[in-house]
């Protein structure tokens, strides 16, 4: 089975002919929820300043770190490969200078390994006898597989990369474009909570979510207030879908389960609807 470091030889011939010190780094949410770092690693700032700050000097005296995203089981995704700068030590941890190397930013987000049955241990070294079988390589922009209505959950940062990447997000397109619905945004940072709906006009689901993606926020007035406020709060928005409606379903309907679920959960009162 091909090899993750064979496969990023095909980049960069002369890589792993250096003897440079290296180690596999496989960051996992502790709290068990895959999706979660992934997300934190479609940010990229948030998990780079945090993998920069280590409790025990676990980079030193290395050259380089291949870094990974812990999935399901013992799944990996590819995330960057860092070269390792100066380490000061801190009251609380060693924080460590890394500079991510381009030469394999075409494996980004795509190439899924088998870590093995060590998953424990989540840093290890890169030789002979501990190889990473590549099991799996995405499509460029891949976000996930299609879950099912009900189970959709999507960070600004997933959404954008799902919209701008349609032709490999493809079992998403047509399940969210044929309908019309009740979605709501979740906003992380604060709790509040925005109802909105999408009729089957301009592309049902897909279309109205991908003006967000566009705008940042939609049109919505108090949406468009915190972008004016703060132009990166949007990428504390999580989408998520209340309620399946039929594509034929008139406008006047749809806005009449759109208030409805504003009533349910409170959210012109306490939340980001203001009509």
């Amino acid at each position: 089975m091909l090899d993750i470091c064979y496969l990023m030889s095909a980049y960069d011939p002369e890589f792993f002919k250096h003897n440079y010190k290296i180690k596999y780094v496989r960051h996992k949410d502790s709290r068990g929820k895959d999706k979660t770092i992934l997300q934190d690693y479609l940010k990229e700032g948030v998990i780079k300043e945090y993998q920069k700050r280590q409790r025990k000097p676990v980079f030193s005296g290395l050259d380089y770190i291949i870094v990974f995203a812990g999935l399901e089981e013992t799944k990996a995704l590819f995330w960057s490969v860092f070269k390792v700068g100066k380490v000061t030590p801190q009251s609380d941890c060693f924080y460590y200078e890394l500079e991510e190397i381009n030469t394999f930013q075409d494996l980004k987000f795509r190439a899924v390994i088998d870590w093995g049955k060590a998953t424990v241990r989540w840093y290890q070294e890169v030789k002979e006898t501990n190889k990473k079988p590549v099991i799996e390589i995405y499509p460029s922009g891949y976000v996930d597989n299609f879950p099912g209505y009900d189970d959709v959950l999507l960070s600004f940062v997933e959404l954008e990369r799902l919209i701008q990447n349609q032709d490999s997000n493809k079992d998403w397109y047509y399940p969210l474009s044929t309908i019309s619905a009740v979605y709501l945004i979740y906003d992380s940072s604060t709790g509040k909570q925005y109802v909105g709906s999408a009729s089957g006009e301009s592309g049902g689901l897909w279309g109205r979510w991908s003006n967000y993606i566009q705008t940042k926020h939609g049109g919505n007035k108090k949406l468009i207030e915190n972008y004016q406020q703060n132009k990166t709060q949007h990428l504390n928005y999580v989408f998520s879908i209340l309620l399946v409606l039929p594509k034929g379903m008139s406008k006047e309907a749809v806005i009449k389960y759109e208030n409805l679920y504003k009533k349910k959960l409170g959210s012109r009162a306490y939340g980001l609807n203001q009509n």
